[in-house]
């Protein structure tokens, strides 16, 4: 939206950063050690924000040498163009992220135990990518880290929840960002920023339509936030910003199909174990259309001498036969417990007939003839599966079981040069907008596994610097300065304090630092002699289908055993340790004063 004169401010700040992610906490931390003044906004409600950056392993890629860390994304990128300056500001921020994390965080960055060797080990020069991380992978504790970041600076940092940005308040002369229209508490909020705004508000995976019109896909499930909207692309062609990398995603290839929006078992990646035997993945028509066994690399699979996404189909199923299913329900790999979930999805028919009918795949029977003759030859004629991994379907029974194609986050947005400064449809920088993080990433095509968390550290560190630098404002922001300041419908939501919870006697509380939520999970037990009577949950701040449903089934399992040692929930193992240990940590009270 244009400024006009009679508009009217409500705050005024040094900087606004739009989106609470990885990205965003690193720009709105970075502006504040500059002495600025700064309000980070999130549409997401306070225990849903931290964007992709929430589920993230938190491993992020690095490199000791420039040129060939550049030759090596180089090779990603091909056959699309790139731009020279924001790929050399990339590599070289790359080779500086261990120190900027001991810096930061006081902490040592070690090599991750999560990636063996780099995603695209053929490259040339891909010795020279290491995976790092700061902090142990897949239980949030990354997304905590940065959250901290910010918490550990609420002096000059304001942050608003569930608070969408709705607008960019431009100067319709110079084009220069002036501030940020703000839904907020109900009411829109004119918010004055006097040195930069930061648009760091993730992806659009969760916007069907632009998943369509970007895309050209109408049946990818996502798995990660719910927040990523697409709003910062709204934002940036509201400003003028010219867009790329539209049509560039990544994801996890499969994910079962439970008909929602979400979906479970987001890291079913063509496991080894899952396709040996009589088993492979149907497509819309019942037919094969990929390798199972193929090396799955965020979605790309080698196809014809490249590495392409996989071709989407609108229900794909995996199918097998009786003996298949018996030898799953039998799997002793490190995939087993998911495996035997997955499985437990699986619809039966005596024929394949019936199948096909059931899952609307009229040219099953074919596809089966097919792979049985493939099986006999020794040779897959369809996808190169290899001959050791396959064998004759027999007689029926048969399953099938519903599985999407899933998106891990999209890579469009506005355009960015190497300062993370927002250009314009002619090349040039648009004066104050900023971008970061998945919004409008340096990444033309193939991903590269810890390139993302690597750039949301980069990006957010650049675009909060370069923010916060004082500018010469066109317009006389003439406001108060702060939220914070102007009474209690503008304060912070966030507050730096620790609750206390009552207890009666025989009550004892605990905590445990573990999950996937902002908060400590924090609960109340109360015990009678040596059992235990009752779990209550004072505080947590889980994700409500995941964590949020699993302990509730961890409490009743507790309760029945009498002991926090139960077995965690499959597909919530990060709030299972945290629940367990923070019973555990109340039982250990409990003895203590007993």
């Amino acid at each position: 939206m244009n400024y006009s004169a009679d508009l009217k401010w409500d705050a005024k700040y040094d900087v606004v950063v739009i989106g609470f992610g990885g990205a965003g906490a690193t720009a709105a931390r970075y502006a504040a050690k500059q002495d600025r003044k700064v309000l980070l906004v999130d549409a997401a409600p306070e225990g849903s924000e931290g964007g992709n950056t929430r589920f993230a392993a938190g491993a992020f890629a690095t490199a000791v040498d420039v040129d060939k860390a550049k030759d090596y994304y180089l090779q990603s990128f091909a056959p699309f163009d790139h731009d020279e300056a924001t790929l050399n500001s990339f590599v070289h921020e790359l080779t500086q992220l261990t120190t900027y994390a001991e810096a930061d965080f006081g902490l040592k960055a070690h090599q991750s135990g999560m990636h063996k060797r780099p995603e695209y080990y053929e490259f040339d020069h891909a010795d020279a990518m290491i995976h790092q991380s700061m902090t142990t992978l897949y239980d949030g504790s990354f997304w905590k880290l940065l959250r901290q970041g910010v918490y550990d600076q609420l002096d000059k940092i304001d942050v608003w929840y569930d608070s969408p940005a709705q607008h960019l308040i431009q100067d319709p002369q110079t084009k220069t960002i002036l501030g940020v229209q703000i839904e907020h508490q109900g009411q829109l909020r004119n918010i004055a920023a006097k040195n930069g705004v930061v648009m760091s508000s993730g992806g659009y995976e969760n916007n069907p339509e632009m998943v369509q019109t970007f895309l050209g896909r109408g049946a990818l499930a996502p798995i990660g936030t719910l927040y990523n909207q697409g709003k910062g692309i709204d934002l940036a062609v509201e400003a003028g910003a010219r867009l790329w990398h539209m049509a560039n995603f990544d994801s996890h290839a499969f994910s079962l199909n439970e008909g929602r929006a979400h979906e479970q078992f987001a890291y079913m990646i063509q496991w080894k174990s899952l396709f040996t035997g009589s088993v492979f993945i149907a497509g819309d028509d019942g037919t094969r259309y990929l390798n199972e066994q193929c090396e799955d690399r965020h979605g790309f699979q080698y196809n014809h001498g490249d590495y392409v996404m996989l071709p989407n189909q609108n229900h794909p199923h995996i199918v097998m036969d009786q003996a298949e299913y018996d030898q799953l329900q039998q799997d002793t790999s490190p995939k087993a417990d998911q495996i035997k979930q997955v499985i437990s999805y699986a619809v039966k028919a005596d024929t394949l007939a019936d199948l096909a009918d059931k899952i609307k795949a009229p040219r099953l029977a074919q596809a089966v003839a097919d792979f049985n003759f493939f099986s006999a030859q020794g040779r897959d004629y369809v996808a190169d599966r290899p001959a050791e991994t396959i064998r004759q379907f027999g007689d029926g029974p048969y399953y099938a079981i519903a599985i999407r194609h899933n998106v891990l986050h999209t890579h469009g947005g506005a355009r960015r040069n190497g300062q993370c400064e927002v250009l314009d449809l002619a090349g040039n920088v648009i004066p104050h907008l900023y971008e970061a993080g998945e919004l409008g990433d340096p990444f033309a095509t193939k991903y590269i596994g810890g390139s993302s968390v690597a750039d949301l550290l980069i990006s957010g560190r650049l675009a909060g610097l370069n923010a916060a630098k004082p500018k010469s404002a066109a317009i006389d922001l003439d406001a108060v300065t702060s939220p914070s300041l102007a009474g209690e419908a503008l304060r912070s939501d966030a507050q730096a304090t620790t609750p206390t919870f009552e207890t009666a006697a025989n009550q004892y509380i605990g905590v445990a630092n573990q999950g996937m939520g902002d908060l400590p999970i924090t609960v109340r037990v109360t015990v009678d002699g040596d059992q235990m009577t009752d779990i209550e949950t004072m505080q947590a701040a889980e994700t409500p289908t995941i964590g949020g449903a699993a302990m509730p089934k961890l409490r009743a399992a507790m309760l029945k055993a009498n002991t926090y040692d139960v077995d965690v929930i499959s597909g919530a193992s990060a709030t299972s340790k945290g629940y367990r240990n923070a019973v555990k940590d109340a039982l250990k009270q409990a003895k203590k004063l007993g």
